[in-house]
């Protein structure tokens, strides 16, 4: 009859046991690394969330002044030095609308809008947001509006947008 030592049955069972803890060890810190992962997007997903809600809550600026006589492409020409865009990007500044903004029935409008299209062409999407980045930063009376991106199908400029971007001021006219 073959005698195992109760030292061996000892030795082999906290080798067990030890094996199990450092699975489990194993376990747990693939779970906290997965779950500061997932927080870090959650944190994320959450920063982006507030940021939309705080664009979707933005209005038009309204002046207490004439219609806007600042000269757009002269911020365009700005925004597009600013974010390291060369300036031949711009096609274009398209004819600007100036309209009445609707007011309560049987009332004469006293608000106006100004729109304009800013039309820049081969871009990078990096560009593209560094530019509106630079538009709101070099500028305090034109709201961005529509963004029109076309993408690019030439075969060198795969990664290119035209992007065509409609802007407005609300102003109030005087009576």
């Amino acid at each position: 009859m073959i005698r195992i030592r109760p030292s061996l049955i000892l030795a082999l069972l906290i080798a067990a046991a030890l094996c199990v803890i450092a699975v489990q060890l194993h376990r747990v810190k693939a779970a906290r690394l997965q779950h500061e992962s997932v927080a870090g997007i959650l944190d994320q997903l959450h920063r982006d969330a507030e940021r939309v809600l705080e664009l979707r809550a933005k209005r038009d600026l309204v002046a207490w002044r004439e219609r806007p006589t600042t000269d757009v492409l002269a911020l365009v020409n700005a925004a597009l030095i600013d974010a390291g865009i060369p300036a031949d990007r711009l096609q274009g500044i398209g004819e600007g609308v100036d309209t009445a903004v609707a007011s309560p029935q049987g009332a004469e409008p006293a608000l106006r809008r100004q729109s304009l299209a800013i039309s820049l062409e081969r871009l990078t999407p990096v560009q593209i947001g560094r530019f509106l980045e630079r538009w709101e930063s070099v500028q305090d009376q034109w709201s961005s509006g529509r963004l029109e991106l076309t993408h690019r199908r030439d075969q060198n400029e795969s990664e290119l947008y035209d992007l065509r971007l409609h802007i407005s001021a609300v102003y109030l006219a005087r009576t």
